[in-house]
């Protein structure tokens, strides 16, 4: 197919050239068919070349038909192309005023092409009224020759804003005159929808943690980079540029520094984040510290790695924490040491003097005269009176010396590293220093110290012997005229006579109906309705008359003989209160018992006989133990158990001067509490008191306990306590502690009995 052509070119001509050769042969002779043969050849050589003429202008012309073919396929798929993306390729063909567009153009606005088309304005009619003049500053912009892109807002033909990235490039003339535009359109709503969600999304964390109470911060390079306005207000500075730039150790306390710079660097090399750490900050602006619980996290700032920091304010916390642990080891009329501190300084005290071999002094002092100025002044006085002492006593001590208030108006004093002649002087010095008046209400009141003084390690090695030993020489001492001091000595015969003969008369007083019982009313405040008495134990000696029982009730408790005295009063005060019950009076008799009874073998069977004999509901008998059996919980909790089982109340007395805390009481089967009255008597006039009595009210009542107030003498510490959600109590406000024939009176014209259950 090649020659086709050629051969067709030449075919004619090599017939002819036969039949004129043969011709030619046979008629003219072999001259004239030499000159045909050659004419022939050459006109074949001629129709050759023509015909190969025609071979390859048919070759081009069908190579020219396959080209057109191939040209408008490759047209056709750029059109579907073209049609089917979402891009929307557009042309401004600016000599001939006319807008070419693609089919992408109708998916995204919903206008046809030949809208666009047929009216070359058409395009700047969809743009959002807001954008208008942007487009138009882009489009003037390229037609300056210079290519831009915009996002700019579509209205569609239901008449919705839809986002779109516009692109313009300019096409110049070989003037340099822009006689195109040509550009791209892309459908951008769903970049932009999901943009405005974070946006929502960053502006609502951002707002949460700028409104979070609590510290965030962001630490990058040691610097802070962010933080909130809890972080402004919590560093105390003026303004958040203060923040900016500044290590996180500036507002520490230097004490607190390297502890924060261990604990980041153990984020920064683990990758995790740290545990709460508690630190004190020292605020520049009033130099105040306050204290911050924080956490750090490594984290991700700006594409490089950084150290998230919150914190959480808990100065408060810190302070309520320190309230009360003041007030578990401090008394809260002196802010001295209590007996529990006491206790424990002893201890600690004596391995120091058994490791260093030095000699260590106790000494207990009494104050004489005391009873008197609080009968006759009053409680007040005699709170205000034992404040005084309490700063006198400090004053003629040495620095290192501990000096506590044990209870009432004995208070103690621990001399380390001491010997005899330096104790003489302290004594002397501190006798010496009462001889001025206190001034109480602009009245002179003149007390003296009973000083009694053991020493270890001749006088004994554990704490309970030390105390025993200068319990009794401060008892040789009131006996040998008071106002002075005496060592401990082993041989004082006659000199504790008293004690001992009470000690000896006690074991018979029972016997002999000496003891008898008085009866304290305790009242709902708001409605001043009785609702139970305290039975309080007296001793009328046949010879030494009525005898306090400040007096005889130790000799009871170091003598053992606080068992059987506790449960004849057990026994009396349930006969009493089944008469009551019998004769329509409902009122809960309540019955202090002491530690070493409360830890007698027989405790609950004595309980459960008094219930069994007398036969009056459990509920209407209380049981008022003090916080010293709390130093061991174990057992306590045993048999408080037990006692809740046979129905009885329990209330812990004189709460806030021994053993226990809340915390620890929550986990007994406790009914009252009772605020003891050295914080009651102060609630109106100390603020410290006051704030302790509010606190213990408080966390009672989330403890769920029923709070009760001793000694009330006043109407404003009862309204103080009302006010403050205390609404039980007793008090000489009320009624002193009465005979039974004075209480009896009392609860007949009382008539209304308050729940007790």
């Amino acid at each position: 197919m090649k020659y086709i052509g050629r051969i067709t070119a030449t075919f004619p001509f090599f017939i002819i050239s036969l039949w004129l050769l043969q011709h030619t042969y046979r008629e003219n002779g072999i001259m004239l068919f030499i000159i045909s043969a050659l004419l022939a050849i050459l006109g074949n050589i001629a129709a050759w070349i023509l015909g190969g003429q025609y071979d390859k202008a048919r070759f081009y012309y069908q190579e020219l038909l396959i080209s057109q073919k191939e040209l408008q396929g490759q047209k056709e798929f750029l059109q579907q192309i073209f049609d089917s993306v979402d891009a929307t390729i557009w042309s401004n063909d600016i000599l001939n005023q006319r807008i070419y567009v693609s089919k992408g153009i109708e998916k995204l606005s919903g206008f046809t092409v030949e809208q666009f088309y047929s009216d070359y304005s058409f395009w700047t009619k969809i743009f959002h009224p807001e954008d208008s003049q942007r487009a138009l500053d882009f489009y003037n912009k390229v037609l300056s020759g210079e290519s831009s892109e915009l996002e700019v807002r579509f209205i569609n033909v239901h008449g919705e804003a839809v986002w779109v990235y516009l692109s313009g490039t300019p096409i110049k003339d070989n003037s340099g005159e822009v006689i195109k535009i040509n550009g791209v359109v892309v459908d951008i709503s769903s970049r932009k929808k999901t943009e405005a969600e974070l946006q929502e999304s960053e502006s609502r964390y951002r707002s949460v943690v700028d409104l979070s109470p609590n510290m965030i911060l962001i630490h990058q390079n040691d610097r802070i980079v962010y933080g909130n306005n809890a972080t402004v207000q919590l560093l105390g500075v003026n303004h958040y540029s203060e923040l900016l730039g500044r290590p996180i150790y500036d507002f520490l306390d230097p004490s607190e520094k390297n502890k924060a710079i261990r604990r980041i660097k153990e984020i920064q090399t683990h990758s995790i984040a740290s545990e709460y750490a508690e630190y004190k900050i020292v605020r520049p602006s009033d130099g105040k510290s306050i204290y911050l619980e924080m956490l750090g996290k490594e984290i991700n700032f700006n594409g490089k790695p950084a150290i998230m920091i919150v914190a959480i304010d808990v100065t408060a916390k810190k302070e309520y924490q320190e309230n009360v642990r003041f007030m578990a080891y401090h008394d809260a009329l002196t802010g001295l040491p209590n007996r529990h501190r006491y206790n424990e300084y002893l201890e600690d005290a004596l391995k120091r003097s058994q490791e260093q071999k030095q000699i260590l002094g106790v000494m207990f002092i009494d104050l004489d005269r005391f009873k008197f100025i609080n009968d006759t002044m009053g409680h007040d006085a005699g709170d205000e009176l034992l404040k005084l002492v309490s700063v006198r006593l400090r004053d003629s001590v040495r620095d290192e010396d501990l000096v506590a208030r044990l209870g009432g108006d004995e208070f103690a004093i621990l001399m380390e590293d001491a010997d005899e002649e330096s104790i003489r002087r302290i004594s002397n010095r501190i006798i010496e220093a009462f001889k001025s008046p206190f001034m109480i209400q602009n009245k002179a009141f003149y007390t003296s110290p009973s000083i009694g003084i053991s020493l270890y390690p001749q006088d004994g090695d554990d704490k309970e012997t030390l105390n025993s030993k200068a319990d009794i020489a401060m008892y040789l001492a009131k006996k040998s005229g008071k106002n002075n001091f005496k060592f401990y000595v082993h041989e004082q015969g006659s000199l504790l006579d008293r004690k001992f003969m009470l000690e000896h008369n006690l074991k018979h007083a029972i016997d002999h109906h000496e003891f008898y019982l008085e009866y304290q009313p305790k009242l709902e405040l708001q409605t001043e309705h009785i609702y139970g008495v305290e039975a309080l134990v007296r001793w009328k000696h046949p010879e030494l008359g009525v005898i306090s029982p400040a007096e005889f009730i130790p000799i009871a408790e170091e003598s053992s003989l606080i068992v059987p005295l506790g449960k004849w009063i057990l026994q009396e005060a349930g006969k009493q209160n089944k008469k009551w019950y019998d004769a329509g009076i409902r009122v809960k008799m309540a019955v202090n018992v002491s530690a070493k009874q409360f830890e007698d073998p027989h405790f609950v069977d004595t309980i459960h006989q008094v219930l069994s004999e007398n036969q009056f509901p459990p509920q209407y008998l209380g049981l008022e133990i003090t916080e010293s059996v709390m130093q061991n919980i174990h057992q306590s909790t045993l048999i408080l158990q037990e006692l809740k089982k046979l129905g009885v109340k329990i209330s812990i007395d004189d709460f806030g001067t021994g053993y226990s805390s809340l915390s620890v009481l929550s986990k007994l089967p406790i009914d009252f509490i009772k605020i003891d009255q050295s914080f009651v008597h102060e609630s109106t006039t100390n603020p410290i008191a006051a704030s302790l009595v509010k606190t213990i009210v408080e966390m009672g009542k989330n403890l769920h306990f029923e709070l009760i107030a001793e000694g009330i003498e006043k109407k404003e510490q009862a309204e103080f306590l009302i006010e403050n959600g205390c609404y039980r109590g007793q008090g000489y406000f009320y009624s002193p502690p009465l005979s039974l024939a004075e209480v009896e009176l009392l609860l007949y014209k009382n008539q209304i009995w308050p729940s007790i259950e």
